[in-house]
């Protein structure tokens, strides 16, 4: 059980650093917006929150996960807001018994909606229930 939640922990965590946003301005030429991120979830709800880019937040729902073998797939949403870029995403992946998560998925509100975003969070910390991620979210703005 306690493998499950960390496993869940991770995946929040991935999740919240792939809507944690770096806030660094996409160029013409279409250059991901990279977006850095520390988050903490309660393994027990797969809720997480934290902070992203510079001075923003995120938050982040589990709303699938299914372990399979040492790992396990999750889906999740997310929410960031950075400066005046805030958006929601809807990601799934998988977590790593390695101690990372690597998800993708696709902006459906807000900034940049229809853009692919991309995430990898790594454990950092385990207390009890709760785990501590940091990572980065790459968004790839949509062709105009």
């Amino acid at each position: 059980m306690r493998r499950r939640v960390i496993l869940l922990a991770a995946v929040v965590a991935a999740v919240v650093g792939v809507v944690a946003f770096g806030a660094v301005q996409a160029s013409a030429s279409g250059a991901p917006i990279v977006i850095p991120y520390a988050k903490t979830c309660d393994e027990t709800v797969g809720h997480c929150v934290g902070t992203a880019g510079d001075g923003g937040a995120l938050e982040m729902q589990v709303t699938s996960f299914r372990v399979t073998g040492n790992a396990a797939q999750l889906t999740l949403t997310e929410w960031i807001t950075v400066g005046d870029i805030s958006f929601t995403a809807e990601l799934s992946g998988h977590v790593s018994p390695a101690g990372f998560i690597v998800m993708n998925g696709t902006v459906t509100e807000g900034s940049f909606a229809g853009a692919q975003v991309h995430q990898r969070s790594n454990l950092v910390g385990v207390d009890g229930t709760t785990t501590a991620w940091t990572g980065e979210l790459r968004l790839m703005p949509a062709s105009a």
